[in-house]
């Protein structure tokens, strides 16, 4: 799957006025859990405990934020007055602000450390107030304290792009600067004037200087993948490092005695370029840390280990420095270890994994990974089977990044029936949730997941030219396409095998009867899909356009939907109301649920039922469905939190005019790529209409058991035959029924 990153084109202290404030909280300290360095340390080891300060005052608003030195952080605050930068002391946690002097319509852009205690501090001056026009662009040099020691014009290096803007500065040893805006860096002589530029064609992630003061950009690559590369004056492209160690997509900056510190996974790692492999550190989540809101990490002289966190997600907000220090394992209170099982901690994981530990007092949900990068899904089902034979399982069981499938757990005994548990929860009640939802993980009356946050999947058309039916049978699009025009697609990007996989997959109930362990795939239905399929072409061919959906000559796009304004996107890209009418199916609604959070069950074996049956809740307590606020997270499983979401949608947000006056922005903004055409679109307030539309379709939604893979590979394999006019479709259903019920004869 292609990872897309969105850019940032809003100046960068526009960009901080949209983070949530964060006001001083109690410090907290975790440190139960211990480090891959410590597993060997015996029972009296040491362990890191983490100490947690929120940066910024009540109210405030943090924009950026860098560890300068050994004690020092520094941050550029926002609040009701002017943005102002501040200096706090990591032991005591005291601020000062330090008296940099900007003048009138001056503002930072960038902040950063140039490894020797000072700062570098990007400024962009305006013609005005309303940031229409810049006239100057600053790089300067601040000492601890604030003092400037070094102030360099680089207007006429950039000035001739219009809305450039400094995203990030370094330096080397010769006093050479290193300009990046996020996907061009510029090499600046210490004069100013440009030395060399260049660019990788994708966005920079990451920008750093190395142990030896080379400096680095690490990038993601659909055709290389993630990409570390050096930057060296006077060349016009990056030079791929040269390193036997395989990096992946994650947060990279230079380490002090390490060419590189990184965070990959989730699991914190340091090497030189010539090392074979890196060194583990410890993984975030064992310290109440989600990697993904990383922006630095410094080692401190002292042995401990320094992180700033940035979350973007929740209301709260704001930025976090946290320090690891070590102490005897004997100081530490104990909690009881819940192992979390899962071949991808993605960013959900972490993100409530955490928030699950830093407020339990009796437990502490540690990740287990299987498996990496390097690994095919045979070889990381291999790693669960030989847990799950060894009664080794994890106590909780991450059924988003799972090789093996519900049924398979099932039929295993591996995983736990919820029912119980939620029928003996004294605070939340099943009536309070989407029962659409929650039969999503039913099997057979038994529940053995929630998903607490969830997308709706479906085939997505133009109402004027498919209608606004709620469901439809294979023989209705046939009749749809026997009456278009000639030269319409129903669907691009998909072959005959997409459309057979797709439309058995969601009819297994038609065809396997689970309780008898019969399968019928001899009568007139199968025939049908098989019939359907064979309409579409042997290849997939080109991504539709806009143009080409907006007038009618691609009738449906497959797309998901995790909130209303990306239904409101799709209404953008057909030019008109949608229908989200789902996949063709024989008797029920096509369209179908998709995690989109944590999704986790109880595994049987595990000794911390109670402990497992905390976590789950706790992604479904009011408290947290209404609070949590990720932008297109996901719609929430609790009624009163998914209408609190919609009444958020349909709110109007402003901004204020030059000459005072409100006027409506917009609430998000989308791009993406159709057919090799870049689009952008800018989402306002959502209408009643397309608000109800959205919750009629979540609330239609039906549990969809997927049809067995092995079954599917069996029906594809046969269906070849059909498809290259070597078979009839009666010897092909005939030969599949066959077949498959061999297969049920032998795993029933």
């Amino acid at each position: 799957m292609k990872k897309r990153i969105g850019l940032c084109t809003a100046l960068a202290f526009v960009i901080a006025l949209t983070f949530c404030g964060c006001g001083k909280q109690k410090e907290e300290a975790r440190g139960e859990a211990v480090g891959k360095e410590e597993e060997d340390a015996g029972e009296d080891g040491y362990v890191y405990v983490a100490q947690y300060h929120p940066l910024g005052g009540a109210g405030e608003q943090i924009g950026m934020a860098v560890i300068g030195g050994d004690r020092d952080v520094f941050y550029l605050e926002y609040g009701n007055s002017q943005p102002k930068l501040v200096s706090m002391d990591m032991d005591s946690q005291e601020t000062v602000d330090l008296p940099v002097e900007l003048g009138e319509f001056q503002y930072i852009t960038s902040l950063n450390s140039d490894g020797e205690g000072n700062l570098l501090v990007s400024v962009t001056g305006y013609t005005d107030e309303t940031a229409a026009q810049i006239k100057e662009i600053l790089i300067k040099t601040l000492d601890a304290d604030g003092k400037e020691l070094a102030s360099l014009d680089v207007s006429e290096a950039f000035l001739q792009s219009p809305g450039f803007y400094i995203a990030n500065v370094l330096t080397d040893g010769d006093g050479n600067y290193y300009v990046c805006d996020g996907r061009e860096i510029y090499i600046l002589k210490p004069d100013g004037s440009v030395y060399s530029q260049m660019s990788p064609g994708e966005y920079i992630n990451c920008f750093f200087r190395m142990k030896d003061g080379k400096i680095g950009a690490a990038y993601f690559d659909d055709a290389r993948g993630f990409i570390v590369n050096e930057v060296i004056p006077g060349e016009k492209e990056l030079k791929q490092v040269n390193s036997s160690i395989s990096f992946d997509y994650g947060t990279y900056q230079g380490g002090t005695d390490t060419d590189l510190l990184y965070t990959e996974n989730g699991v914190l790692l340091s090497c030189n370029l010539s090392d074979e492999k890196p060194e583990e550190i410890l993984r975030w989540t064992d310290y109440d840390v989600n990697s993904t809101n990383l922006t630095s990490v410094a080692f401190l002289p002292d042995g401990r280990i320094a992180a700033l966190t940035a979350d973007f997600m929740s209301p709260e907000g704001g930025m976090e420095l946290v320090v690891l220090t070590k102490k005897p394992k004997s100081e530490v209170p104990e909690k009881i270890i819940l192992t979390y099982g899962t071949y991808y901690p993605s960013f959900f994981a972490e993100r409530d994994i955490t928030a699950f530990n830093r407020q339990s007092q009796k437990y502490h949900i540690m990740i287990k990974e299987y498996g990496d990068a390097s690994m095919d899904y045979r070889e990381k089902s291999d790693l669960y089977l030989k847990d799950l034979e060894s009664g080794q399982f994890p106590d909780i069981i991450d059924l988003s990044y799972c090789p093996m499938s519900l049924e398979t757990l099932i039929s295993a005994g591996a995983i736990e029936d919820l029912n119980p548990y939620l029928e003996a929860d004294e605070i939340i009640n099943r009536e309070d949730y989407v029962e659409s939802v929650l039969r999503a993980y039913e099997r057979e009356g038994k529940l053995y997941a929630i998903m607490p946050y969830y997308g709706v999947e479906a085939l997505i058309g133009k109402v004027s030219e498919i209608g606004d039916a709620k469901t439809w049978t294979v023989e209705d699009v046939m009749e749809l396409m026997a009456s278009a025009d000639s030269g319409v697609e129903l669907l691009s990007g998909m072959d005959k095998s997409d459309i057979l996989w797709t439309i058995c997959t969601m009819n297994q109930d038609l065809f396997v009867n689970k309780e008898t362990g019969a399968c019928s795939f001899t009568g007139e239905e199968f025939k049908k899909i098989l019939t359907f399929a064979n309409g579409f072409a042997d290849e997939a061919g080109d991504e539709a356009t806009l143009d080409d959906l907006r007038s009618g000559r691609t009738l449906l796009y497959n797309g998901h939907v995790t909130s209303v304004s990306q239904y409101q996107m799709y209404e953008f890209m057909f030019g008109g109301p949608v229908n989200l009418i789902g996949y063709p199916t024989f008797g029920k609604g096509g369209v179908t649920l998709f995690s989109n959070g944590t999704t986790a069950a109880m595994s049987s074996s595990s000794e911390n039922k109670e402990g497992v049956w905390e976590f789950i809740r706790f992604n479904v307590t009011k408290e947290r469905q209404e609070n949590i606020g990720s932008p297109n997270g996901g719609f929430p499983i609790l009624k009163s939190a998914l209408e609190k979401q919609f009444e958020k949608d349909m709110e109007p947000e402003y901004g204020k005019e030059e000459n005072g006056s409100q006027t409506e922005i917009p609430k998000m903004t989308w791009a993406g790529n159709m057919g090799g055409e870049e689009y952008s679109v800018e989402v306002y307030a959502a209408t009643k209409e397309q608000v109800d539309r959205v919750r009629e379709v979540i609330m239609s939604t039906q549990g969809t058991e997927r049809m067995d893979e092995e079954v599917m590979h069996i029906i594809l394999e046969e269906a070849n035959g059909y498809f290259s006019g070597q078979k009839s479709v009666e010897e092909v259903a005939s030969v599949v029924q066959n077949r498959v019920q061999l297969y049920l004869n032998e795993t029933q």
